[in-house]
């Protein structure tokens, strides 16, 4: 394969894989005047609502908030390095201006309780049944001054000595009354601050100065006290030198402990075997043992030479005798080499226990110096600290004092004045009728588009092309568009153009299967009862009569159709009697003259359906049928309600699956070709019916009606 086509395959695969886009905005626009329609229905009753509502209209003042500072003068601010002081000055005003008290003051002062400024109707007074509240009843000082916080805006202007001071009302005069108000209550309260503020700076230094220099003075003595009684010049040396020695010891006992524990296992060892030589000779202290190694290397010499001279001399002879007695010594040696390495090992085990005992005393003995050494560093690096810290205190108080002193009298104080009083407002400031239609509109349009496409997509069904791309349990061999039924009809069959076309299409997929041998017998079933595979199997045997002989069998013996259809009596005799031989085959047979096929009818309805067609009478006529006509079409019950179809199947070529678009869940898909494959059911694929999909392709349509071309033929006889 070329390069080229590599590529145009890899994308072919991507875009079978990606979700398209018109398959997520078509039921939108399927629904497209509902959304509208229901969309305009909940902005009218929202417009509605906003006609119901008073107005409220919003003044603005802008005050000026700063600090004297003649440039002549240094402020004692600067002088204390204090150069926040005059920011939090300013945020201390705004929450003044924001507080309870300027607002009872304000509505005092404007009398606004006997207003209804207050009042809790939100609606406009004409609307007499919506205005619930009782006018009479008065409002209390506290809620009243809760709602006029809640009104009230207080925004300083960024990077600025600017306050923005805003106000919303029902009505524009008072509004414009009540933000100017605000900043005439507190130019008075600051006025009242001022006459009052008798602060003395420097009496007040100078009490902090005395009692930060007795304060030092108890520090001092506190420190000398505790070094005199605990012969302490500097703590942090031997606090070094015991840590370090208390971490010395820990990692020798570590070490001691895990040489005991590994000890400790070859000692209990050799105790539980004390006696018993050969078992202390497998141990692999002793087996190892460089002694030992040299006494087994000698008993193996020994042994060669025994079995050397064994082979040329009796058992009596004198070298026989004299080298088995020095292989006898050898291992005399051996055994109490063995004996001797682990009496050592024994020693060893008590010494390394003594040592662990004696290296846990002497950390413990560590950590209690440790302990005592550290509380005597703190309780000293206490007393240090504060005496650092007050005589820091006192320096700087003292510094402030003398700053203050050569200062005199003067005091920094805030200037407050009027940049820009309110104006009556001219628009109202709220409802918004425009803005909010406009948003209700859009946000409802949105919102109900959202559910159509999440209800949409969230419909186990097979309704849109990317859950038939991404069902692999079986083939999807057709899709067939919408039936149309037309109420003239008297028949089996319609003037459905498209759906004649779709089932036409249907048939020559099957036909030119490249895979497989044309089958010759089908079946029809689907998962539930009214999918359409009644309809889809009486089409299919039109479509293939066209050109070969067909017969179309209903063997759906529970609920028949197709008599009904054909305006039959419904127990007529059919395949029912066919199976128990009541009737001969020329009563059970119907011959379509206008289109050339032949039908079996169920026939008279069995008491129990699945026995008939488990017969082998059922098979010697399907037989018999296959030498007679081209196709066998059967339709059978749905397979997940009972199981004539499983049944059936046993008995085809293929077994076509019917599924309704709209409805067949695909869990119940599954669960029947699950019941299908467990027969080996030769399932040719699924045909999906109803289709929106198909049925959307409207241009199909004038290709389909186009008839002006169309000259009816005589239709040929079959043989």
């Amino acid at each position: 394969m070329s390069n080229k086509a590599v590529v145009q395959h890899n994308i072919d695969n991507n875009n079978g894989d990606e979700l398209d886009l018109n398959e997520i905005f078509k039921p939108i626009f399927q629904r497209l005047w509902k959304i509208v329609l229901l969309s305009l229905v909940i902005t009218f009753f929202a417009y509605l609502y906003l006609s119901l509502l008073k107005p409220s209209y919003q003044a603005t003042a802008t005050l000026q908030i700063g600090n004297t500072k003649p440039s002549a003068t240094l402020s004692i601010k600067d002088a204390f390095n204090e150069s926040n002081s005059s920011s939090v000055q300013i945020a201390t005003q705004f929450e003044l201006l924001k507080s309870r008290k300027f607002a009872a003051r304000v509505i005092k002062n404007l009398n606004l309780l006997a207003t209804n400024e207050f009042d809790s109707n939100k609606y406009i007074d004409q609307i007499g049944f919506l205005n619930t509240s009782n006018s009479e009843q008065k409002t209390s000082i506290e809620s009243a001054i809760t709602l006029f916080q809640s009104r009230l805006s207080i925004t300083p202007v960024s990077k600025t000595e600017l306050v923005k001071i805003t106000y919303v009302a029902y009505s524009s005069e008072r509004a414009k009354n009540i933000v100017n108000q605000i900043g005439e209550t507190y130019l008075q309260y600051q006025n009242d601050i001022h006459r009052s503020s008798q602060e003395n700076t420097s009496t007040w230094l100078v009490e902090q100065l005395t009692d930060l220099e007795l304060k030092l003075q108890i520090s001092e003595n506190a420190l000398q006290k505790f070094r005199e009684d605990e012969g302490i010049v500097d703590t942090q040396g031997v606090v070094g030198l015991v840590a370090g020695e208390l971490t010395e010891l820990t990692s020798s006992l570590l070490r001691t402990t895990r040489a005991q524990d590994d000890i400790q296992i070859t000692y209990q060892y050799i105790m539980q075997n004390q006696g018993d030589v050969a078992k202390l000779v497998e141990l692999h202290e002793i087996n190892n043992n460089s002694s030992f190694i040299k006494l087994h290397s000698i008993e193996d010499t020994i042994e060669r030479r025994k079995y050397e001279l064994s082979r040329r001399y009796g058992p009596k002879h004198p070298k026989l005798i004299a080298i088995q007695a020095e292989l006898d010594a050898v291992k005399i040696r051996k055994d109490n080499k063995a004996i001797a390495i682990s009496h050592s090992i024994i020693k060893d085990y008590f010494s390394i226990k003594k040592k662990v005992k004696a290296t846990e005393n002497r950390l413990k003995y560590a950590k209690a110096t440790f302990l005592r050494l550290s509380r005597l560093d703190n309780k000293f690096s206490q007393l240090k600290r504060e005496v650092q810290t007050n005589k820091e205190l006192y320096n700087s108080y003292l510094i402030r004092f003398k700053e203050a002193d050569a200062m005199g009298s003067y005091k920094a104080n805030l200037y407050v004045r009027f940049i820009d009083r309110a104006v009556t407002p001219k628009a109202q400031l709220a409802p918004r009728k425009k803005l909010v239609v406009v948003l209700t509109f859009m946000l409802c349009v949105m919102m109900l588009s959202v559910i159509v496409i999440a209800r949409d997509f969230l419909r186990d069904t097979l309704d849109s092309q990317h859950k038939q791309d991404n069902f692999t349990e079986a083939n999807i061999i057709a899709v067939l568009p919408k039936y149309k039924v037309d109420k003239r009809q008297c028949g089996l069959f319609g003037d459905d153009v498209r759906f004649n076309e779709s089932i036409n299409s249907l048939r020559a997929s099957i036909l030119f299967h490249q895979v497989r041998k044309v089958p010759k017998v089908f079946a029809v079933t689907s998962s539930v009862s009214g999918e359409g595979k009644s309809t889809i199997a009486s089409y299919l045997a039109r479509s293939f009569g066209e050109m070969e002989k067909v017969l179309l069998i209903e063997a759906d013996l529970r609920r028949p159709t197709l008599a009904v259809k054909m305006n039959l009596k419904i127990h007529r005799p059919g395949l029912s009697n066919l199976l128990a031989n009541t009737h001969p085959i020329e009563q059970c047979l119907i011959r379509d003259t206008e289109y050339k096929i032949d039908i079996i009818t169920s026939g008279i309805t069995p008491e129990n359906p699945l026995a008939f067609l488990s017969m082998k009478r059922f098979k010697s006529l399907l037989s018999s049928f296959e030498n007679y006509y081209d196709r066998i079409i059967i339709e059978t019950p749905p397979v997940n309600v009972v199981s004539d179809a499983l049944v059936i199947s046993k008995l085809v070529e293929s077994v076509l699956y019917v599924v309704n678009e709209n409805t067949t869940k695909r869990d119940h898909i599954r669960q029947g070709l699950k019941l299908l494959q467990q027969v080996n059911a030769p399932v040719e694929g699924i045909i999906v019916n109803q289709s929106k999909i198909k049925d959307s392709s409207g241009y199909q349509d004038k290709y389909y009606n186009n008839s002006s071309n169309i000259i009816k033929m005589p239709t040929l006889k079959q043989a």
